[in-house]
């Protein structure tokens, strides 16, 4: 595990920047007082920024973070070059230009080191991903040839988004060929809670990652409507994903009767309950949620972005419940009938970090065209 850096060590690296600096452009003491006087407002103010950066970082949007950014290396300079300096006596043009300028250079050096630690380290933290869940459709050789289509129109979305293609068991393993040396990644669409044994027809987790996938998928809605599972089934099949190094993605999501009773968010915190918060800190980091208005698939009825932004942020609060501040780094999917015409406005919402898509999946120029939602 990655050691963290403490705000008195980071102050430290700061002193030592600034002096050294000072040292090079040689100044006489006068202005080697001012640094040092600077240097100790720089050191106080930059440990109370960065705290305020770590309070307020997770809950920016990916743009509101940008423009921060810009706003904060802005500030840093023009503040940095329009200080007056003065003390006790005149300063020289030439002198005051050069501490004027190495005062917003320590201060870009602080913006910098402190982006390195909170940002660079803990990138944005969470993962855009676009998964196709292909379900009971494709021959072998159609899957083969949907994945090179797939890989072949890959570069026409951002380098950002993590594309994944979840084909049926029958043809993992060609699927796998297709996508060799692309950087799209394969799933399969359940795994059995067993390990291995006398379970005619199941397909173990080994099974499945010893073909190539890092992620699965459990908790499907059609799983829990056709085949019964349970909260009991999908804990074991959890512990078999992660016993074999397989990201799960775990669906949650209301059924319109439910959604019609207004109990959609009582729904989803159960199922949230009875699994997620079965999971250690560790493997939690190694989720992704994907979110099934199970309502708006296949009735005529449309969920909103305005909904799907509603019931995510209730999801995180729901997670932020058992694991903290970690709920803001996992990735939560929307899995009601995305299309290219409406994931833009979708993944626009702070909340909602990708789909779990289904139909459109089965087309190559769909598929990326919804990856394309994120922008470039």
């Amino acid at each position: 595990m990655k050691k963290r850096t403490t705000g008195s060590a980071l102050a430290l690296r700061i002193c030592f920047v600034m002096v050294l600096v000072a040292f090079l452009l040689n100044f006489n003491d006068l202005a080697l007082k001012s640094i040092v006087f600077y240097a100790v407002l720089l050191v106080a103010g930059g440990l109370i920024w960065g705290r305020l950066v770590m309070a307020l970082w997770p809950k920016l949007t990916q743009k509101a973070r940008a423009r921060f950014g810009v706003i904060s290396y802005g500030a840093s300079f023009s503040g940095g070059t329009l200080l007056p300096i003065r003390f006790g006596e005149d300063i020289a043009t030439g002198e005051r230009i050069a501490l004027q300028l190495t005062i917003a250079i320590t201060i870009g050096i602080w913006i910098a080191l402190i982006y390195r630690f909170i940002y660079k380290n803990k990138p944005n933290m969470r993962k855009k991903i676009v998964a196709g869940n292909w379900k009971m459709n494709t021959l072998p050789a159609e899957g083969v040839e949907l994945a090179k289509g797939v890989v072949a129109k890959r570069a026409l979305a951002s380098n950002e988004v993590n594309f994944i293609v979840c084909p049926p068991f029958t043809h993992l393993a060609q699927v796998a060929e297709a996508l060799k040396g692309s950087s799209i990644a394969l799933g399969a669409q359940n795994c059995a809670a067993e390990a291995k044994g006398a379970y005619t027809g199941e397909v173990a987790a080994s099974m499945i990652a010893a073909l190539g996938c890092k992620y699965v998928i459990l908790g499907h809605s059609e799983r829990r409507q056709y085949y019964g599972e349970t909260s009991a089934t999908l804990n074991r099949k959890m512990e078999q994903a992660y016993a074999n190094k397989l990201t799960p993605i775990y669906c949650v999501g209301e059924n319109l009767a439910e959604r019609e009773a207004g109990k959609h968010f009582e729904v989803v915190k159960v199922q949230i309950e009875e699994v997620i918060y079965n999971l250690t800190a560790e493997q939690f980091a190694d989720l992704v949620i994907a979110y099934e208005p199970v309502w708006a698939i296949g009735t005529g009825k449309t969920a909103t972005a305005e909904q799907a932004q509603e019931i995510h942020a209730y999801i995180r609060k729901v997670l932020a419940a058992k694991f903290g501040a970690a709920a803001a780094e996992c990735p939560i999917l929307y899995g009601g009938s995305c299309k290219p015409s409406n994931a833009a406005e979708i993944f626009a919402k702070e909340d909602v970090d990708g789909g779990l898509i289904g139909g459109a999946a089965l087309k190559a120029d769909d598929f990326i065209a919804i990856g394309q939602g994120f922008g470039a």
